[in-house]
């Protein structure tokens, strides 16, 4: 194959694809959707509909806005308007219309389809010439820093990426390159363009059209020696590919964002040996800047990789305020200077330079450069590490924070798949907002546990005071996080100092325990990120610190660090005040939620949960609706448990009448909170009450549950199950132990995890010794993630099932953000189906 030579000013992106497809016409050139086309059937059907485009577009210098997917349609397409020598702007399929009209308004283009190039009558018209200098693309970047930018990449820049492609990852003929990007991203053209002039054969998919589901077969099928991807696509290929699916792949690489060290490690643990994973770090405006590459035999650094060594034919200078090149280990700002950067920003159609028109310009040797928006260091072995953008960067307590790097510890976290952090300016005053994509195959955690993991790692001024958690960051349609997108951070009262005495040492406990430097008078416990653990340790603390007893009910009654501090003094021993509520009583019934005018809902905790593990959901209600849970006698203070449902579901049931005397009552149930919800349903239609619905939250049937019936309805030919992990082997004295203490469950209080686990074991006794009937009311059942049931069993429960819904999140992050807000729409949503 012969060479790309990008410093040749008289090569062109066309001249260099017809010298390949003419230097080898029988190679595959492209591949999509099971069809495929040759170099040398490429170059025909592209010369004619060039020529086409060239008739139907007589201005030169317009260009052709063209809309794309991961078709072979759009393959042809896409090269043919590069041979015409008009600019192309892509117009990716996933964009909303609006954003797409705009593009092309912006671009003064004219708009095609691939169908359109495909229909476009034929015309023996010659092609133009065209200069090393004219623009190949008119690439609309994406935005997430600021306004959208129009970059005119010229052939310079093309055909130099192409070279290096060949040259530092060895594209070239006979290489399979797997391209699963969206063609209209920057990093997807730069595949296309470059495996195009260097003989390879181009595979695409979009996962985006497909589902992710279809990348294991299309690798399977295609067997790419080498995968072009961002991270965050990498870390979805790999979640949903088999450990033998990418064997055969010698080289990975990624762009776009920024690469941890967790998700290279991952990767090349399914590589062959002596494969590579390549970090390509870049620009619209400069090309490839710098390549970081590690094999499999490579030591990865754990948090965010570096950018690597410089790319050839480009300096990469680190310049302070004053211009000059700051030393090896110093943060300054990134400078590109090459003949191979793009020819600059476009004037948009309404006469606007769509770019910063000082990031342009030459050195005095006249050599082009581009002045960027990153700052960077180089270490003592020259490989340059991107660290944010300069106005990124914000002071917080006085100290320089770059919130990248508060990001990458975040995503260092064992229960955090994905991270990104932003500033939060309220007034003059700046704040870390941490956002946090948890991973699904985990205990949920919660912001509290968060905070504290990262005050472990980082400084006190760079932990974020709020941390936000997503099922997933959202992503625009170039794959980067969409800032603009985020949800607003949760709002916190206007900080208001302690005042009392109590209030400064409660306050202080409160920090401690959800990793916060203060906490104000107005502060809400579970509003900061606490949830029933850290609840549970800090009732103990106050106990020992206040000598007084409490509940989650007190909490639940007393939400702010004010409220409780004026609860703790009116119990103090000799206090001439009374403490008032429910919450100094710690009893069965928990008023989560007071406030609203509709009808309330009664909430079930499972066994061995507070029901305070509900009041996330009761708030995600909104707060218009009254909320009660309903807890198990004995587990916060002491008392005799019910050991039966039927018992369980008469005491509820003197509870619940006591806040509302008659239906209609609407009843959710956690787990074995279902169970007991669907008898007390059943006590009130007895005595002539309307239950409207039960919603049961992951009541799982295959277990204790039903082992005394009814039958459940199994598959003919069930699948094969995953073998459960062993249980640890229990020696006699801990079998003894577990009795003796579940003879003096809710007699004697254990601390919180044993006292949990405890109630836990009786509630699976309890559940055992149950004769499971079915309930003919109105059922609704949502199922988290990892729930092992078959959701055609419920009509055996239920003949009047209405929805079985599954949500993301184990059993107990269901009910945690961020997965709680999907379980609410849920029960919203019955509560809607019911209500008149």
């Amino acid at each position: 194959m012969i060479p790309v030579h990008p410093i040749a000013d008289t090569h062109t992106v066309r001249d260099r694809f017809v010298l390949v497809a003419d230097t080898a016409p029988d190679a595959t050139a492209v591949v999509s959707g099971g069809e495929s086309l040759t170099y040398g059937e490429l170059l025909e059907r592209t010369t004619d509909r060039a020529r086409a485009i060239v008739a139907r577009v007589p201005d030169p210098r317009q260009p052709v806005a063209l809309d794309t997917a991961g078709d072979l349609d759009t393959l042809v397409a896409l090269v043919s308007v590069l041979r015409s020598g008009h600019p192309l702007v892509l117009l990716d399929s996933q964009l909303p219309e609006d954003r797409r009209a705009e593009i092309h308004r912006r671009s003064g283009g004219l708009r095609f389809s691939p169908a359109d190039v495909r229909s476009l009558p034929a015309a023996d018209v010659p092609l133009r010439d065209i200069g090393a200098r004219d623009p190949v693309t008119l690439l609309f970047t994406s935005g997430s820093t600021g306004t959208p930018k129009a970059v005119r990449q010229g052939h310079r820049l093309w055909l130099n990426q192409a070279g290096e492609f060949g040259e530092r990852l060895g594209i070239g003929p006979g290489e399979r390159v797997g391209l699963p990007l969206p063609l209209a991203f920057g990093g997807g053209m730069d595949v296309v363009i470059s495996a195009l002039l260097n003989g390879a054969a181009l595979h695409v998919i979009d996962p985006r059209q497909t589902g992710i589901d279809a990348v294991p077969g299309w690798l399977a099928d295609t067997r790419p020696t080498t995968l072009h991807t961002t991270p965050s696509l990498l870390r979805s290929i790999l979640k949903v590919c088999g450990p033998d699916v990418l064997r055969g792949v010698r080289l990975v690489t990624t762009c776009g964002e920024p690469v941890h060290g967790d998700d290279v490690r991952a990767l090349l643990e399914r590589l062959d040996a002596g494969s590579t994973y390549c970090n390509l770090s870049g620009s619209s405006e400069t090309g490839n800047i710098a390549f970081a590459a590690y094999d499999t035999g490579s030591d990865v650094p754990a948090g965010i990789l570096p950018a690597g060594e410089p790319a050839s034919r480009k300096t990469v200078r680190l310049v302070d305020e004053d211009g000059a090149e700051v030393e090896p280990g110093r943060i300054g700002t990134l400078v590109i200077e090459s003949p191979f950067i793009a020819e600059g920003y476009f004037t948009d159609a309404d006469g606007v330079l769509a770019g910063d028109p000082d990031a342009f310009g030459r050195t005095a040797d006249g050599l082009p450069v581009f002045r960027t928006g990153d700052l960077g260091r180089f270490d003592t072995e020259g490989r340059l590490h991107l660290v944010g953008r300069r106005d990124d960067a914000v002071k917080v307590r006085g100290y320089l924070v770059e919130p990248n790097e508060v990001a990458a510890a975040l995503r260092s976290l064992p229960s955090v798949d994905d991270a990104v952090v932003t500033t939060h300016r309220d007034g003059t005053a700046v704040s870390l907002v941490g956002y946090a994509a948890v991973d699904p195959d985990v205990r949920a955690p919660s912001e509290a546990d968060l905070r504290r993991e990262l005050r472990a790692a980082l400084p006190v001024w760079m932990v974020p005071g709020r941390i936000v958690l997503l099922p997933a960051l959202p992503r625009n349609e170039r794959g980067k996080v969409d800032r603009g997108a985020l949800p607003p951070p949760p709002g916190r009262p206007a900080h208001v100092e302690p005042g009392t005495g109590t209030e400064r040492d409660l306050a202080g406990i409160w920090a401690e325990i959800l990793g916060l430097d203060s906490v104000g008078r107005d502060d809400d416990f579970v509003s900061l990120g606490g949830d029933s653990l850290q609840t549970q340790q800090m009732l103990a603390r106050v106990g020992d610190r206040f000598g007084i007893e409490t509940s989650s009910a007190t909490l639940a009654y007393n939400p702010t660090l004010r409220q409780f501090a004026r609860h703790i003094d009116a119990s103090a021993p000799g206090s001439t005040s009374a403490a008032t509520g429910a919450g100094s009583t710690g009893s069965v019934l928990v008023a989560l939620q007071t406030t609203g005018t509709r009808t309330p809902v009664f909430a079930f905790a499972g066994a061995g949960s507070t029901a305070l593990a509900l009041l996330p959901l009761a708030r995600e209600l909104g707060p218009d609706q009254p909320v009660y849970g309903l807890q198990a006698r004995g587990l916060e203070r002491r008392g005799l448990p019910d050991w039966t449902i039927r018992s369980a579901a008469r005491r509820y049931l003197r509870h619940i009448r006591r806040i509302q005397p008659h239906g209609p009552y609407f009843f959710v149930g956690h787990s074995l909170g279902g169970v007991i919800a669907m008898d007390v349903a059943r006590l009130l239609e007895a005595r002539g009450e309307t239950v409207s619905a039960v919603v049961c939250l992951d009541t799982i049937l295959d277990g204790p549950l039903t082992q005394g019936g009814p039958e459940l309805p199994r598959r003919s030919e069930p699948a094969p199950a995953a073998p459960e992990p062993a249980e640890p082997a229990r020696s006699k004295a801990d079998l003894w132990r577990t009795r003796a203490r579940l003879l003096t469950a809710g007699v004697v209080q254990y601390p919180a995890r044993t006292q949990w686990s405890l109630f836990h074991e009786l509630g699976r006794r309890v559940a055992l010794m149950h004769r499971f009937r079915p309930w003919n009311g109105h059922l609704e059942v949502v199922m988290a993630e990892d729930n092992p049931d078959d959701p055609q069993w419920w009509p055996a429960i239920a003949p009047n099932v209405v929805s079985v819904e599954r949500v993301a999140g184990d059993h107990v992050g269901m009910l945690r953000p961020p997965h709680v807000a999907r379980t609410a729409a849920h029960v919203r949503a019955a509560l809607g189906r019911v209500r008149p």
